[in-house]
């Protein structure tokens, strides 16, 4: 009896020693807080993440995202007052969007010990609409007291995104250069602030399928550089010295045919439904754009039809696909449309198709072209670049065949090339 309470107390003792009793001290991480408004969408985000991941390592970094479409940075400064002479006719909802993306901060990081804090900020519209330029700066400062004071941590670096100039000039946005000056003057001003342009970004289909001239929102490819550029001036804000490799900030954005140097479907087998008005099939996939002028041999013209119109690209193996794109003329003066809407779909094998990740869904001149629609009076050819990445394939997808699917407008439509994979001159 006495030898079983011996050994009783020995695996009791060796129990006791096996205990830990301290754990050991999660390592510190760097926190990049996105927030703002409709235009901090994906790819932004995913894409700013890829960037800071790639030059810190993945488990260096929390990313948290957090953002609104259309609301005012009152909704973030819960301390915001009008500029003299106004009304703030809601201001128990100040501070409401700040508190929801602090929640989401502190879920994430818990205890976690922050070796930097950075703040990126993608906002200002809706006060450059609303007349509000003249308290924004402090509304901003505001922001990053309050961020100051929640995680008790004084030195925070900033980027700010500066709007685009669709927001300049029209009454509609009386404070649209004020808020565009003040941004600027945040980044550059404040040792621990930077900012980014976003101006040359906002020309292609936009995300809901409308192709854009200049509007206040961006296409997708235009979200992905805006990630790069915000990620860029962070990573130099947490560490100067710092030298990335530069091609994880390679910016890879098609504001037009003259930007493409080249791209993977150029002689590759390419089958149609219809034959075409005038041109050459082989036109679409020979490398060369067409000018301005509709009698340009590089057009190939299709009359309208009641049936959609079907184009299908070999590209003679299966390849990673990025990008896809086609490359249209419009023209008021001699009835030249857009198509009504363009499907893409693509297959491994030719035989099983299945709708990509993005689409034109009824392609047309979105309405926030204004001053940009002067422009197309005139015989215009236009660009139209689609990413093939989505969540579940955020490098793209594994293509042989690429389908065309095109719903005809009214009148007949031109096309001068059918684009893969494009590669941007330098």
């Amino acid at each position: 009896m006495k030898q079983v309470r011996t050994i009783r107390i020995f695996l009791i003792l060796a129990g006791l020693l096996m205990v830990v009793p301290l754990s050991a001290k999660p390592e510190a991480k760097h926190l990049f807080i996105l927030s703002g408004q409709s235009n901090m969408r994906q790819p932004l985000p995913g894409s700013f993440s890829h960037c800071v991941e790639a030059v810190f390592g993945k488990d260096k970094v929390w990313v948290v995202t957090d953002a609104h479409p259309s609301q005012p940075i009152k909704m973030w400064y819960k301390e915001w007052q009008p500029p003299a002479g106004m009304v703030d006719e809601n201001p128990e909802k100040n501070g409401t969007l700040y508190d929801r993306l602090m929640a989401k901060v502190k879920r994430t990081i818990k205890d976690t010990p922050l070796e930097s804090v950075t703040f990126i900020w993608m906002q200002g519209e809706a006060d450059a609409k609303a007349g509000w330029g003249s308290v924004y700066a402090a509304g901003f400062m505001g922001v990053l007291d309050q961020i100051r004071e929640d995680l008790g941590v004084q030195d925070i670096n900033f980027v700010v995104g500066r709007i685009n100039d669709f927001w300049v000039g029209p009454a509609e946005f009386p404070d649209g250069q004020l808020i565009r000056e003040i941004q600027v003057k945040l980044g550059e001003k404040h040792d621990n602030g930077a900012w980014i342009n976003t101006d040359d970004l906002n020309r292609g289909v936009n995300p809901w399928g409308g192709y854009s001239l200049d509007d206040g929102h961006f296409p997708p490819p235009g979200y992905r550089v805006m990630g790069q550029r915000f990620a860029r001036q962070a990573c130099r804000l947490i560490d100067p010295h710092l030298k990335p490799d530069e091609s994880i900030f390679a910016e890879n954005f098609f504001d037009q045919a003259s930007d493409v140097a080249s791209h993977a479907a150029i002689g590759v087998k390419l089958s149609a439904s219809v034959k075409p008005l005038h041109g050459s099939m082989g036109s679409l996939t020979d490398g060369k754009f067409g000018t301005a002028k509709m009698d340009d041999a590089a057009w190939v013209g299709f009359e309208p039809s009641d049936e959609p119109i079907e184009l299908v690209l070999d590209l003679g193996k299966v390849m990673r696909v990025e990008l896809t794109g086609i490359n249209l003329l419009f023209s008021t003066d001699a009835k030249v449309e857009l198509p009504k809407r363009i499907d893409i779909s693509t297959s491994e094998d030719g035989e099983n198709y299945a709708l990509s990740g993005r689409r034109y869904n009824s392609v047309h001149l979105y309405h926030g072209t204004r001053e940009a629609l002067s422009e197309l009076k005139a015989t215009t050819p236009l660009l139209m670049i689609t990413e093939q990445k989505h969540r579940k394939a955020p490098d793209g997808l594994n293509v042989r065949y690429v389908k065309f699917k095109i719903q005809s407008p009214d009148h007949r439509f031109y096309i001068d090339e059918i684009i893969v994979n494009p590669s941007l001159h330098k």
